[in-house]
């Protein structure tokens, strides 16, 4: 199971695009392609979280918050919800402080405003939570187990983009050195 890839598609049926693409005012294309680069992301940020103290019980914690459901099932009905206004808390807790450096490498490549990018960014927070709560199937799941599961997505999620990859290992991984995240943009976004 790989559950970005299985996210990508479940966005990608029916009109679950259009719906984020409106919530978000702008064009599909573009959400399509941040989705690519988000999702990733947000999954290898979990993975990192989850290793960190007390971090697992963050995030079963946001996990319980989402009720068992994945808004995929019913998108219009989440993104017209206060459910999906808690989305953007759970990826500034999840991103922390590469929310910023992430949403405007993102935006670069997209052409997409980093605000837009952040709002895509807080669709996406639970709708990974609600589908890895809903892959899991009502089992309880202790720290390590929930590390293995999301480091294991996050290595699936990272090797099918490579622009995430890239990102996620200069972004994510310099969180200690903050002062070398304009750098590593540049370098990554080619410039």
């Amino acid at each position: 199971m790989d559950i970005i890839a299985d996210l990508m598609k479940q966005v990608a049926t029916g009109d679950n695009l259009s719906l984020i693409s409106k919530s978000v005012g702008s064009d599909e294309k573009s959400v399509q392609s941040a989705l690519d680069m988000g999702l990733p992301m947000i999954m290898g940020s979990m993975a990192q979280t989850a290793q960190k103290p007390g971090g697992a019980d963050m995030i079963t914690s946001m996990m319980g918050q989402m009720g068992g459901s994945n808004p995929l099932d019913n998108l219009g009905g989440f993104l017209g919800s206060s459910a999906a206004s808690g989305g953007s808390g759970m990826a500034h807790s999840i991103l922390g402080s590469q929310m910023a450096p992430i949403s405007n490498a993102i935006a670069q490549k997209t052409g997409l405003p980093p605000a837009v990018v952040e709002k895509i960014l807080a669709i996406a927070t639970p709708m990974i939570m609600g589908y890895v709560t809903k892959s899991m199937g009502g089992k309880q799941v202790d720290q390590q187990g929930l590390a293995s599961l999301l480091g294991d997505q996050s290595k699936m999620a990272m090797q099918s983009s490579p622009d995430a990859s890239r990102l996620a290992e200069r972004v994510l991984g310099s969180q200690k050195d903050a002062a070398g995240v304009p750098g590593v943009l540049k370098k990554f976004l080619g410039k």
